[in-house]
């Protein structure tokens, strides 16, 4: 059967209701032509066709931007209409499956009664096809394949089983991801409804039979998946040997009895992580001696010492027996941790989300955390420890979700559990303190958070003494603290005396340390080096996590951040679309990451020249940010200034105004609280009283932001520059013309050619000077 067959054989989107009931009869199909147009796209050319309807490939129509998708062109039948609004609720719960390695659903409607699909298009080739073409040895293959587990543990997570994981749909890209794809017969969790749909060769026992969709079946394919793409070769490419534990993982996956294989995919997961970690994985407990080969591949230089160690002296075994019972105390800690955890999630999480539980699938991952942190007590609190661990975990949910009341609410509970436990001075209630600040570092909270990290800092040294790793890390806070108070020198300095310390730390630490003196150099106009550090900084993301791995796009924002300083526009503005995808794939539209991307790419096409789409871009991002942050936030009075300035840009006076008038209101009377933000404000209240015609308003406003710019940035920094040249520009139309040449030349003379962002005012001034006698 072909994959385009394949896409359009009867089975249902969410359990049958919607191609079931489309397609139980013969129908007619009307074909599409290249050129023409459905919904916002245009059809390029038919991709495959089968009994049952059409793919095309086609691109976007409307101009917005670029964009190609996979067309799915359904049948029309009489049923058609029963079956509408059906189809309208199933296509929104799977355009809600935003995950970097899932291929989405974009988009859908009807047509002259046929029903059709937007899906994303992933141009690539099988990933067992994709494994042996490329020769990669079964490391390689699981870690390809983890991102893909970790998709369907995001989808189980929203109650949808796939239904049909295989290698025909897991295609690896141009970028080497592999890309989960066609959720065409996926279906909700339990539907007893759901119609039998499966792929010969990769349908679980159960599954065959016709049981309700659920989690142990798409377990089971993953475990076929993973079998598969291990055994995919060529005569010149042979399969690679896999070792015994990876067998036992595969086994476990594919057990015949669902109650037998792993009870999540994360779980598979994890066990997969372990491995490639050399780590004892659960299916397959080694004994003495098969640690010991686990830690020869971890650490082979620690192992000999070790193994010389033994020879010499007979009691160390007696020693590491006793460290492998206290192992199996630990594992079985661990395990009754895992299962009071399970039940948790399963009986006091999900339920809030699930329909069949009386929950309701409208409801917001904020509204399950908070109702999940009002249950964590009464549910765990005769387990303080493991109480602790849900609470960080939904201090640290809430928190980037922007709801900082409930996240210190769970933050606190969390410690006051470990201080009991373990005392205030343990490293793990110290940790959990730091997790807290750096969760809830928010401008905000600043006038707390200082002092609380300066309290943290001392009773790290105090209770754990200088050499603690926790200590470099509270540093690192310390430094972005004072970043986001825009004290950009201290902050730099703090940075620049913590890279030493982090020689030997964590990647992930270096990275931020790296990425956040990246920021402070940017802000201090020092782009290069800004540049070379935020390289520095996403080459250890990468290295460390993965190269799709939420941190690592996060520590791109340096990245574009030093190219706008460079005036390098464009290629910033190309970093900021890309990393506004991955956001909003990530964490949805209304995350503060994407919302921050939104802005930033909405600063740089109006600085390329671009305001037009500036405007958008400035909008979503101001709208998003009264919606999480509030009306009073200083990021939201950010978002307003910048979308001021691309309407003086577009000439668009009023709108103009009308932005920086919210600015102005969001910064009520704390605007010298935020003076990188009070600065820009003034500069673009400037602008637009030039661009006016107001020249002695704009003189005033000027000056104001001088002397805000003055405490800001070093002597010399090109931003002071730019104002001195604003000032002269109103000093001219003022008719000083005797003030106003002098503070104009002197400004070009040290912008010289770099391209600035007020490019336009630069152009203005050298032509007022060169008609000046």
């Amino acid at each position: 059967m072909r994959r385009a067959d394949r896409l359009l054989e009867p089975g249902a989107v969410l359990g049958g209701a919607l191609v079931g009931a489309l397609l139980r009869e013969r129908l007619a199909l009307d074909e599409l032509s290249p050129g023409g147009r459905l919904g916002a796209f245009r059809i390029v050319r038919e991709l495959g066709r089968g009994g049952m309807g059409i793919v095309y490939l086609a691109t976007r129509s409307d101009g917005a931007f670029d964009q190609q998708v996979a067309i799915k062109w359904l049948p029309v039948g009489e049923s058609a209409a029963n079956a509408a609004g059906q189809f309208k609720r199933e296509r929104q719960i799977l355009a809600g499956l935003r995950h970097s390695h899932i291929a989405r659903l974009l988009d859908g409607g009807s047509s002259d009664g046929h029903l059709w699909f937007a899906m994303e298009h992933v141009d690539g080739a099988p990933v067992d096809r994709y494994a042996a073409d490329a020769g990669l040895g079964w490391r390689e293959r699981v870690r390809l394949l983890l991102p893909v587990i970790d998709a369907v543990q995001f989808a189980h997570a929203r109650l949808l089983v796939h239904r049909d994981i295989k290698p025909d749909n897991v295609l690896v890209d141009a970028d080497g991801r592999a890309m989960l794809v066609d959720f065409g017969v996926a279906a909700l969790l339990g539907e007893v409804d759901a119609r039998a749909a499966y792929t010969e060769g990769f349908v679980s026992p159960e599954q065959r039979l016709g049981a309700p969709p659920d989690i142990s079946a798409d377990v089971w394919q993953l475990g076929r998946l993973l079998q598969a793409t291990l055994a995919a070769g060529t005569p010149a490419q042979p399969a690679p040997d896999i070792p015994a534990d990876l067998k036992a993982i595969i086994a476990c996956a594919t057990t015949a009895e669902p109650a037998g294989r792993y009870p999540t995919a994360a779980a598979l997961q994890s066990d997969l992580q372990r491995l490639l970690a050399h780590r004892p994985v659960s299916v397959r407990r080694p004994g003495a001696w098969g640690r010991l080969r686990l830690l020869a591949r971890a650490h082979p230089l620690g192992l000999v010492s070790s193994v010389l160690a033994l020879a010499l002296f007979a009691a160390t075994i007696t020693g590491f027996m006793l460290r492998l019972a206290h192992q199996r105390d630990v594992a079985e800690h661990a395990r009754a941790t895992a299962e009071a955890i399970n039940a948790f999630i399963e009986e006091d999480l999900l339920p809030g989300a699930d329909p069949l539980q009386a929950g309701s699938r409208d409801t917001s991952m904020a509204e399950l955390a908070e109702r999940a942190l009002a249950r964590a007590e009464a549910r765990l609190g005769a387990a303080p420890h493991v109480a602790a661990q849900v609470e960080l975990s939904l201090g640290r949910t809430l928190a980037n979700l922007g709801d900082f009341k409930s996240a210190e609410r769970a933050f606190a509970l969390a410690i006051g559990h470990l201080a009991k436990l373990y005392g205030p001075g343990d490293r793990r209630t110290l940790d959990a303190r730091l997790q807290r600040e750096r969760q809830m570092l928010d401008r905000a909270r600043l006038t707390t958070a200082e002092p609380r990290l300066n309290k943290l800092r001392a009773d790290v040294l105090d209770h754990l003494g200088p050499a603690s790793p926790l200590l470099p890390e509270v540093d690192n806070q310390l430094a972005h603290a004072a970043l986001v108070r825009d004290d950009f020198a201290a902050c730099a300095a703090r940075y620049r005396a913590l890279l030493p310390h982090t020689a030997n730390a964590d990647a992930v630490l270096r990275a931020d340390t790296y990425m956040g003196l990246s920021m402070c150099e940017a802000r201090l106009g020092h782009p290069e080096e800004a540049l070379a550090h935020a390289d520095r900084s996403v080459a250890l993301a990468s290295q460390a996590l993965g190269a799709q791995h939420p941190y690592a796009l996060e520590s791109k924002l340096a990245q574009e951040t030093a190219l706008v300083g460079m005036g390098r526009y464009d290629e910033a503005a190309d970093v900021l679309q890309q990393l506004t995808t991955a956001f909003e794939q990530r964490y949805g539209p209304a995350h503060q990451m994407t919302l921050l991307a939104m802005h930033d790419l909405g600063l740089a096409l109006t600085c390329a020249g671009k305001a037009d789409q500036g405007v958008a871009w400035m909008q979503h991002a101001a709208e998003g940010r009264a919606r999480i942050l509030g009306t009073k936030h200083p990021w939201y009075a950010m978002s307003e200034s910048v979308l001021g300035m691309a309407h003086i840009r577009l000439r668009q006076y009023p709108q103009a105004g009308a932005a920086l008038a919210r600015a102005r209101a969001a910064l009520g009377d704390r605007a010298e609280e935020t003076p990188y933000v009070q600065a820009a404000l003034l500069e673009n209240e400037a602008d637009l009283a030039l661009a006016q015609g107001r020249a002695r308003a704009a003189l005033a406003r000027y000056d104001e932001a001088l002397a805000v710019g003055a405490h800001l940035y070093p002597a010399g920094h090109q931003r002071l520059t730019v104002l001195r040249l604003g000032r002269g520009l109103a000093l001219l139309g003022a008719g000083d013309a005797d003030a106003g040449q002098p503070l104009l030349r002197d400004a070009l003379e040290r912008i010289g050619t770099r391209p600035d962002c007020r490019g336009p005012q630069i152009a203005q001034a050298r032509r007022l000077l060169a008609s000046t006698p």
